[in-house]
């Protein structure tokens, strides 16, 4: 799914009505500043230092701020996150709390939604690797077992980020006929798998960490009723763009460890790196990231024959 950079979208800085809405919906107080936090493509997100009482809180404002968001991404809207976090307010899902929603924009620019702001930050290089990997994987039984009645009428049902009749194999590829062979793998039919709720966009880097302990998970805008291995092969997918196929194999043994990948079928692997395709221009992205997803493709591949014989 392709959107615009965060800096190239307008109204970045919410408005002074908003900030005082954030302020009132989590208790009331005075605002000492705002400060717009880094990721995102259609949303900005700004931390909200309040003073009251002699003390301070954070909250996260979460702003829908891509123009053409409606049309695009309509069931990814503030009503539906907000849905998603009462959902996991049950759970035992480390993740913000909710606190607020202005769906219609009656009192901030565009459509918001307010959370407390999670402690920690995104970590860029993990100093043990064994440690970080096992806590991502533990993180994928208390994500798919959030209960399943009331996910299931919650969230949208699992839908792919691209139109099977637009692939093709990309011209910057040193090795064409392994694509080929992934876009005939994703145009077959799907692995039948049990259904749950799915974070659908799970990666590292939508996590945050407090001197190596995983503190919470974040950006929870595509949650969907799917396949649990979705959230597997994204989280790989990611882990072998950062720091190599072997990381992204050494996460897969970790998540056998808590049972959260019995047998994953590497069709999962294939559908992931497809959906990619649109976003992975040589000027858009490295090329040692380009090399990173041949070399994903090529394992998967290899994975799937070793299946198959």
């Amino acid at each position: 799914m392709t959107s615009p950079t965060l800096l190239a979208l307008p109204n970045l800085a919410p408005t002074r009505r908003a900030v005082e809405w954030a302020v009132s919906a989590s208790g009331g107080g005075r605002a000492v500043s705002v400060k717009l936090l880094r990721g995102g493509m259609s949303h900005a997100n700004h931390a909200i230092r309040i003073e009251s009482a002699g003390s301070i809180r954070e909250v996260v404002l979460r702003r829908w701020v891509r123009p053409d968001w409606r049309e695009t991404d309509p069931e990814f809207s503030p009503d539906q996150e907000a849905a998603t976090y009462d959902l996991l307010a049950s759970s035992a899902v480390p993740a913000p709390r909710f606190l607020a929603v202005d769906a219609e924009a009656h009192e901030c620019d565009v459509p918001a939604l307010l959370m407390t702001r999670a402690p920690g930050s995104r970590l860029v290089r993990p100093r043990d690797e064994a440690a970080f990997l096992a806590q991502l994987a533990g993180a994928l039984p208390l994500i798919h077992c959030v209960d399943p009645d009331r996910a299931r009428r919650t969230v949208p049902a699992f839908q792919p980020w691209y139109e099977l009749d637009s692939l093709h194999v990309p011209e910057w590829t040193r090795l064409p006929s392994a694509w080929a062979g992934a876009i005939e793998v994703v145009r077959g039919p799907e692995p039948d798998e049990p259904l749950a709720f799915i974070h659908r966009d799970l990666y590292h880097g939508n996590t945050l960490w407090v001197d190596g302990r995983l503190t919470a998970i974040v950006d929870w805008t595509t949650t969907s009723w799917g396949p649990r291995s979705v959230d597997l092969a994204h989280t790989r997918l990611n882990l072998a763009f950062s720091f190599g196929v072997g990381t992204s194999d050494r996460f897969l043994d970790a998540c056998r460890e808590v049972g959260a990948a019995d047998d994953l079928d590497p069709y999962w692997d294939l559908r992931d790196a497809v959906e990619f395709l649109p976003d992975m221009r040589p000027d858009l992205v490295s090329a040692a990231k380009l090399r990173r997803l041949d070399d994903f493709v090529v394992a998967a591949l290899a994975r799937l024959e070793g299946r198959r014989g």
